[in-house]
């Protein structure tokens, strides 16, 4: 049912009952009727029934936070057991329309039915039945608006009409604290400082606040005090405050918090001003701590000083022997209520029996100081010197000769042993060896080189061992061989220089003169005066060049300084060179645009040596091979195989390491790897079967030598060589020339067979080439760089276990 004013004197009413209603409202001004049969409310005077009663009905004030729930109460529990509720009207402040009504005629409470005004007020609320004498109403998130005299009308069937009046009034929180110190000053952060044994005055104020809060002082959770001292500073309807006055500040006050709490009833959680004290207190014990029972004399001492009850931190002090001890070496620390300063001091002989003192003051209360102290037992490690005996000189020592060393030792307790070492070994007596030892000396008996060194004593007592300075011992000696350097063997050839380089150690070094001396096959020992020898302190250098045979022998270095001559020269053996040996462990790579060849060096025969490489091809065409059998079967002299294919490529480098390029397919390739110096050449190193499927070509740097090379790339050597050289150039022209008319006719007799379709790929008949044109080729494009490309891979041998496995190449710009 809704309800509403219209512009006329009477109310207008929508419902949906069918029966009559008949409602008396009450709106404090006049009486109205309200029957549902024409919808309208009359007025009907202010003698209406209820209408006395509900102005003077009791009170009860109901305090509610804004935003939060509030409750209204209304007992609606029926006078006498055999009656029941009618109707229950809820009103605010003097309207005369119910807010909220519940009409449970001819019904039971729980099937009643609600109805609430359209406002916002009446959307917040709801009544609730409960138990009867527990029935309230309830208003959700309560407004400032909410505030105001309820009014709950119930109407029994039988029993006279009973009125509850609520105030619902908002509960508002007071100011947060004010803290004022006995000043007037407000407390901000810390209060104080308040100094120990002295008063301590605090206010704490709050303002507003309905109901009237209270103002209560608080410490460690307890109540310190609740006694609000007046209601008034400036005015009495403004201001609550509570004044905390403390007689003596005791230590129970130190690194604490007060809090000042404004509280009431309605009000959920108090509010909390927080204030932490700052108390200055006095020291109230020093202690000295000494880390270790014992003090050693340069040993590191760790003290510390603690005391207590110092604040802020005590200002520390140490002092020994009375001189203040400076802060590099203090540290302090502050730990709750105690202060603790670490001292790091080492300290020496002469402070045995001084006292260390520990001074505390705390700056604020002068004349407030603590102090103790410790006397010191300083035990010291001997104190270690060593030195000569008397009548020995370090400079004037020579091998051979005597020595003798003292051990000074200052001690506390004396020591009880004395250790000698040289170096860091540990000597013993020894009299066979020469090494005496008997109290604080050392004898040393035929100095020797072995006997040069730092010598160092130790002694030891009952805190611990000292150990002196070292002392170092030289002594003169004449020259002898460096180590490493007392024998050599040098191979030179005929009518080659060698640099021999003679080095030595003496003492002294300055004014060594060296000598030579030669011993050859004959058996001969002569000086060589004439020789060309540069001399350069303990270097001597002999430039030496045999010219025959029997210039092959030794050679002796000897040098002299101010000690004497040498006793073992330093000697040189002469050998004639001889040819180097073969490289080895020699292997194929495949590269962009080349073939490349390594090998591994071998012993070059004494003398510097280069690698010559030399390549062999012939054809894959088994007819002319078993026509020429003599060319793969040829006997081999000691510069080849004697009628074996001619070399159609040379090269020569500083190292056994080579490019190929240029081969052509259809050939099988053999690769000839030499090492050359001045004495001759090895024996080869072979790669056989060496086979491409495409031509490697590309722009080639020319350090290879074809043929008409083949001069220039020999080394040079004797008269007889050089003859052997042309013999042996002339018989490879004849081989080339047989070799070549070999090729015609196999060429005239594959032309008379059936063709056979060859390609890169076949190997059974390939495509034959003349020897002559073998070389490597050269093909450049119109810009000059490289354009073609070929694949180059080696054929499997099935005969040989060895085999080069199939590689591809791909040469592009």
């Amino acid at each position: 049912m809704n309800i509403y004013k219209n512009s006329q004197p009477n109310y207008k009413c929508l419902t949906a009952h069918a029966s009559p209603l008949i409602l008396s409202i009450v709106d404090y001004r006049n009486l109205v009727a309200f029957s549902p049969d024409n919808c309208e409310i009359k007025k009907v005077g202010r003698t209406a029934i209820g209408s006395t009663h509900a102005l003077t009905a009791p009170l009860r004030l109901v305090w509610a936070i804004e935003g939060k729930d509030a409750e209204l109460p209304c007992d609606i529990t029926p006078p006498t057991p055999t009656d029941s509720v009618n109707m229950v009207l809820w009103f605010k402040d003097t309207a005369g329309i119910p807010l909220y009504s519940l009409d449970a005629r001819g019904k039971d409470l729980a099937s009643a039915i609600h109805w609430a005004v359209s406002d916002d007020l009446g959307k917040r609320t709801y009544f609730q039945i409960g138990d009867g004498h527990r029935a309230k109403l309830k208003v959700t998130k309560v407004t400032v608006q909410d505030q105001g005299i309820f009014r709950c009308r119930v109407d029994f069937i039988n029993s006279p009409t009973r009125n509850f009046r609520v105030n619902l009034t908002l509960v508002e929180e007071p100011s947060k604290p004010t803290i004022y110190d006995a000043q007037g000053r407000e407390v901000k952060r810390v209060a104080g400082p308040f100094l120990e044994g002295y008063n301590l005055d605090l206010t704490c104020q709050v303002s507003g606040g309905r109901p009237k809060p209270t103002v209560v002082w608080w410490k460690d959770g307890k109540i310190l005090d609740a006694v609000v001292d007046t209601h008034s500073i400036g005015s009495s309807s403004k201001f609550t405050v509570n004044r905390l006055f403390i007689n003596e500040v005791t230590r129970s006050l130190w690194g604490t918090k007060l809090e000042c709490r404004a509280q009431s009833e309605q009000m959920p959680v108090p509010i909390i001003r927080e204030v932490p004290l700052d108390i200055y207190l006095k020291p109230a014990i020093v202690k000295i701590v000494l880390i270790e029972n014992r003090i050693y004399a340069g040993r590191p001492i760790a003290a510390r000083c603690e005391t207590w009850g110092s604040s802020p931190a005590a200002r520390i002090i140490w002092k020994l022997g009375g001189q203040v001890i400076g802060d590099p070496n203090v540290s302090t620390t502050q730990r709750s209520n105690s202060t603790i300063s670490k001292l790091a001091l080492v300290l020496g002989k002469d402070d045995n029996g001084k006292k260390l003192t520990c001074r505390a003051e705390n700056p604020r209360f002068p004349g407030g100081v603590f102090e103790q102290s410790e006397s010191l037992d300083v035990a010291y490690a001997p104190i270690v010197s060593i030195g000569l005996a008397t009548g020995y000189v370090l400079d004037t020592l020579r091998e051979g000769d005597d020595l003798k060393l003292v051990c000074d030792v200052e001690s506390n307790p004396p020591p009880t042993r004395i250790i000698w070492y040289h170096k860091d070994d540990r000597l013993e007596h020894d009299v066979a060896g020469g090494t005496l030892i008997a109290s604080n000396t050392l004898t040393l008996r035929v100095l020797t080189l072995a006997h040069a060194g730092e010598y160092s004593c130790e002694a030891i007592n009952s805190v611990r061992e000292g150990r002196s300075p070292p002392i170092f011992v030289q002594m003169k000696y004449a020259p002898r061989c460096r180590a490493g350097h007392e024998r050599r063997e040098v191979t030179a050839g005929r009518h080659e220089t060698v640099s021999l380089r003679c080095e030595v150690d003496a003492v002294p070094t300055d004014a060594v003169r060296f000598s030579w001396t030669y011993n050859g096959t004959r058996g001969d020992v002569l000086p060589m005066p004439n020789s060309r020898a540069r001399n350069n302190g303990l270097v001597s250098v002999l430039e030496y060049t045999p010219a025959a045979d029997t210039d092959f022998g030794t050679l002796a270095c000897w040098a002299s300084n101010s000690v004497g001559r040498q006793r073992t020269p330093c000697v040189f053996d002469i050998v004639p060179a001889k040819p180097p040996q073969p490289p080895f462990d020699c292997s194929l790579h495949n590269e962009t645009n080349s073939l490349e060849v390594n090998c591994i060096p071998g012993e070059d025969g004494g003398s510097q040596q280069y690698f010559l490489l030399e390549v062999r091809g012939i054809p894959r065409n088994t007819a002319v091979v078993q026509s020429n059998p003599s060319t793969l079967h040829a006997p081999q002299s000691d510069q080849g195989m004697v009628g074996e294919v001619p070399a159609i490529y040379q090269e020569r480098n500083p190292r056994p390491n080579f490019q190929l390029h240029g081969l052509e397919p259809g050939f099988d390739y053999t690769l000839y790897v030499y090492a050359v110096n001045g004495r001759g050449r090895s024996e080869p190193a072979l790669l056989e079967h060496v086979r491409v499927a495409g031509v490697i070509g590309g722009k080639i740097e020319r350090n290879g030598l074809f043929l008409e090379d083949l001069k220039k790339a020999l080394p040079k050597a004797s008269s007889e060589n050089m003859i052997i050289a042309i013999a042996l150039t002339g018989a490879a022209a004849l081989i080339l020339i047989g070799i070549g008319v070999i090729i015609g006719l196999a060429i005239c007799r594959r032309r008379t067979t059936s063709p056979v379709k060859d390609g890169p790929d076949d190997f059974t008949t390939p495509t034959y080439v003349s020897a002559q044109r073998i070389e490597p080729r050269i093909r450049y494009s119109g810009d000059g760089r490289r354009s073609q490309r070929a694949s180059l891979y080696v054929e499997e041998n099935r005969n040989e276990p060895d085999l080069l496995q199939r590689v591809e190449i791909d040469l592009h710009d």
